[in-house]
C-alpha cells in the first residue's frame, strides 16, 4: 500500500481558505478603525518606529485576506503612513536644527 502526501504549499480554493461574511466584516471593521485612528492624528503616533512596522505588517496581512477590497484599504493606509512619516521626519529635523 502506497500513501501519498498532498503538497502542503499548494494553493487551492478549498472551503477552509475562504472567509465567512462575518469574518470579512470583522477584518474590514478592524482595518477601518485603524484608518480612522491614523486619519484623526496629526503626528506620528508611535514612539518606537518598530511599533509602526508591526502595525503596517498587521494591516497588510489583514488587507490581503479581503482581496480587491483590501487592496483599496491598503492604498489608503499607505497614504496615511506616508503622511505620518513626513510629520515624524519633519519633527526630527526641527529638533536637530534647534540644537545647533
Amino acid at each position: 500500500m502506497r500513501i501519498t502526501q498532498a503538497d502542503l504549499f499548494t494553493q487551492d480554493d478549498a472551503k477552509r481558505n475562504t472567509l465567512s461574511e462575518s469574518q470579512r466584516a470583522a477584518i474590514r471593521s478592524r482595518l477601518e478603525a485603524t484608518l480612522a485612528r491614523l486619519t484623526a492624528t496629526a503626528a506620528f503616533p508611535w514612539r518606537d518606529p518598530l511599533d509602526a512596522v508591526h502595525e503596517e505588517n498587521r494591516f497588510q496581512r489583514d488587507s490581503e485576506l479581503l482581496g480587491d477590497e483590501g487592496a483599496v484599504l491598503w492604498a489608503r493606509f499607505d497614504n496615511e503612513m506616508d503622511r505620518l512619516h513626513e510629520t515624524q521626519f519633519s519633527t526630527v529635523a526641527r529638533a536637530a536644527g534647534s540644537r545647533r
